[in-house]
């Protein structure tokens, strides 16, 4: 009749963890943003630093950039660092929830 109830253990152990998850990402988002991810422009000559929850820390330009060129090479180290960020921020995510 009661068969189904060898489980709460499990739960109660779900429910603990749950109760931890505010203050792991609350320490996950601070780890994140000492963290730094570095990405080029296709041409190399852009350099973005961001940080793991997407802050712009650094934009490094090479002096012979101009125009659109310029402007493009900044799009694509940003956006190249933007994704590198968010990788980051996953693989952590996922670490952090395989420990629980």
């Amino acid at each position: 009749m009661f068969k189904g109830l060898g489980n709460l253990g499990n739960i109660a152990s779900m429910v603990g963890s749950l109760q931890q998850l505010p203050e792991k990402l609350k320490e996950l988002n601070e780890r994140m943003k000492s963290e730094v991810v570095t990405a080029s422009s296709g041409c190399g000559k852009v350099n973005v630093a961001m940080n793991g929850v997407g802050h712009v820390q650094s934009i490094n330009i090479n002096d012979e950039l101009k125009g659109h060129e310029l402007e493009v090479a900044i799009l694509e180290a940003t956006n190249a660092a933007g994704a590198a960020a968010k990788a980051l921020y996953a693989e952590s995510i996922h670490q952090m929830a395989s420990e629980m």
